[in-house]
């Protein structure tokens, strides 16, 4: 591999790394930490349309064991159930129940305003380029897990 393009990536993955983990506590700081994780795995599940467990933890990089214990308190809160998939029993899918997606609805605006508190310190276009940043990363990490299904 190119030198330049093995620096880039070395620290690619330094700011990578600290961004998110500066980012992740600025979430955490905003409300309840039970809170954010359970509304981004809600949303996480509802993104991926009904995944399967193993898909899921796959996607977010979590093993199964943490995605057992994680869909077991999603579960016990009434917010999410599994069931087998209709072509193949086999596989568990988790689906979002009423409870679910009304926790997503009533959510978005606390979530909202978090991110409004947020990001309060930053102009239009600081804002503006933050948005094209984060479209840039998720459309790279979306090729990324392309590249990984071949």
């Amino acid at each position: 591999m190119d030198e330049k393009k093995i620096d880039l990536i070395e620290e690619l993955l330094e700011d990578t790394l600290i961004y998110t983990l500066l980012f992740n506590r600025e979430l955490n700081n905003l409300g309840e930490r039970d809170f954010i994780k359970t509304f981004l795995w809600l949303i996480s599940i509802e993104e991926y349309d009904n995944p399967s467990l193993s898909g899921l933890g796959k996607m977010l990089n979590v093993s199964k064991s943490q995605m057992t214990l994680k869909m077991d308190k999603l579960e016990q809160a009434g917010y999410t159930e599994r069931i087998s998939d209709s072509e193949d029993r086999r596989i568990i899918r988790i689906v979002l129940t009423p409870e679910g997606r009304n926790f997503i609805k009533n959510s978005k605006k606390t979530v909202k305003e978090g991110m409004n508190q947020l990001l309060s310190p930053l102009d239009i276009e600081e804002i503006e380029d933050l948005k094209k940043s984060i479209t840039t990363i998720k459309n790279v990490v979306l090729k990324i897990q392309e590249g990984k299904k071949r």
